[in-house]
């Protein structure tokens, strides 16, 4: 290989990846963030729910 088409890769493979790697970042912690909310909703329901049942039993 010639040296200029080895810089061009060396160059070339960073610029590229590094838009791709961003964009798996924000999709990964998005999905991690909606699925944290979901488990808190959740939680929030049950005690909500046992709150209730306790309220009518008494």
């Amino acid at each position: 290989m010639e040296w200029q088409l080895i810089l061009a890769l060396v160059i070339g493979i960073p610029i590229i990846l590094f838009p791709v790697a961003f964009i798996w970042y924000m999709n990964v912690s998005g999905l991690y963030r909606v699925m944290r909310d979901a488990r808190q909703r959740e939680k929030r329901r049950a005690r909500a729910l046992k709150a209730a049942e306790q309220l009518v039993q008494r």
